[in-house]
């Protein structure tokens, strides 16, 4: 479910203006004593004022860990924005991240909880909530892949299948519904400019296998170490950018 909040198209051109976009590498710092460069590597001296710290995950999860987004059409009119937090928790034994975002315009929001297992990262649970409370709950199993960092080799591609469950929000008109999505990667190392800096990430093509709306397809561009820093819905027109990344002992950025 897509959150944005709606504000006054000049207020983001403002603040657009004030965040700069300065060059950034997105790997991991090289280990002392290794000189070796990478491809985003310069032999000037950076001017970065932000850090990538020493988690190299394609999706960091970090308690207290902050993104934000700018959410824009395909022609570049500004949406809103969506900022999202990370917060700790323990599920079904064993630890897992909340990630909550801002109340849109309709003062709803989401609570998505995302498990680590192995390389991968995975949505296994959902709730939709407003003022009044819970209105939506949705289960995955095993879990919506929502990034995995073995992709590291241009053409690698894989289908996931896994099932849905609806209901309201107190649990009751159950929805079940298979679904299905394959994961190409496009590109390693592509640079991406977004209004917190420019980022080497890798590229992602999700089409939906199974499931209403078979065929859908989703782009995103995710860094080591920052996350998800672009994000395309062609089928919508809808463009998301990272616009500030603030990682607790890792990313800082603008």
């Amino acid at each position: 479910m897509t959150k944005i909040i709606l504000f006054p198209k000049t207020m983001f051109a403002i603040s657009l203006l004030a965040l700069p976009l300065a060059l950034v590498a997105c790997g991991q710092a090289s280990p002392p004593g290794d000189e070796t460069p990478t491809e985003s590597s310069s032999s000037e001296e950076s001017s970065d004022t932000g850090s990538v710290g020493e988690d190299g995950s394609l999706y960091p999860l970090v308690d207290g860990a902050t993104w934000t987004y700018l959410a824009s059409t395909s022609t570049g009119q500004i949406l809103g924005m969506e900022i999202v937090e990370a917060t700790e928790i323990t599920w079904e034994g064993g630890p897992a991240w909340v990630l909550s975002d801002n109340p849109d315009d309709l003062g709803e929001w989401t609570e998505s909880t995302i498990v680590r297992t192995g390389t991968a990262a995975a949505r296994v649970h959902k709730e939709i909530k407003d003022a009044s409370g819970t209105t939506m709950i949705v289960d995955y199993d095993p879990g919506f892949l929502r990034a995995d960092d073995k992709w590291d080799t241009v053409g690698f591609i894989e289908e996931i299948l896994y099932d849905r469950n609806e209901t309201d929000g107190a649990g009751l008109n159950p929805k079940y519904e298979p679904r299905g999505h394959s994961y190409e990667v496009l590109a390693i190392n592509e640079s991406v400019t977004v209004p917190a800096g420019t980022f080497n990430c890798i590229k992602i093509e999700r089409i939906r296998t199974v499931g209403t709306t078979a065929g859908e397809r989703v782009l995103f561009w995710n860094a080591p170490g920052i996350g998800k820093v672009r994000e395309e819905r062609p089928a919508e027109g809808r463009v998301e950018e990272l616009a500030s990344v603030s990682i607790p002992g890792g990313a800082n950025f603008p």
